[in-house]
């Protein structure tokens, strides 16, 4: 399964296993958002974190991994986070998504994937929270 962005596919979307992809792309779909936004709206969701994440961007590096991709609030947080519970900063990233598709699931092995559309409605709420902050 492919990105809908315009250009390659982020190794974030690329570590998720299909029918991960195809829950996030319905909440892209859905939302109106890119993929890589609702990936990390719900990264932030997961860390409470509430940095508004459209002012500030990753700045571009040789860094392969996948939290370079992540705007530097959500890397710093998740090392933190990581590090509190003794895992893999990547890790955090499973966590969150699987958490957020399934309140009840810890990875994406035992993730029941669905769609809720009190979800759909807070992720275009923080979009639309963003774009005036940022306005």
């Amino acid at each position: 399964m492919t990105s809908p962005d315009s250009g390659s596919p982020s190794p974030i979307w690329n570590s998720l296993p299909d029918d991960v992809q195809g829950a996030v792309l319905t909440y892209v779909r859905e939302a109106e958002l890119p993929p890589q936004s609702v990936i990390e709206f719900v990264i932030a969701r997961f860390l409470e974190l509430d940095t508004p994440l459209s002012e500030d961007r990753a700045i571009p590096t040789d860094d392969t991994s996948l939290l370079a991709e992540l705007p530097p609030s959500l890397q710093t947080r998740m090392k933190q986070y990581a590090s509190e519970i003794e895992v893999p900063p990547e890790f955090v990233i499973e966590l969150a998504i699987a958490h957020f598709l399934d309140p009840d699931s810890v990875t994406f092995d035992d993730c029941r994937v669905r769609v809720q559309s009190d979800l759909v409605e807070w992720l275009k709420q923080l979009h639309k929270n963003q774009a005036a902050t940022a306005s």
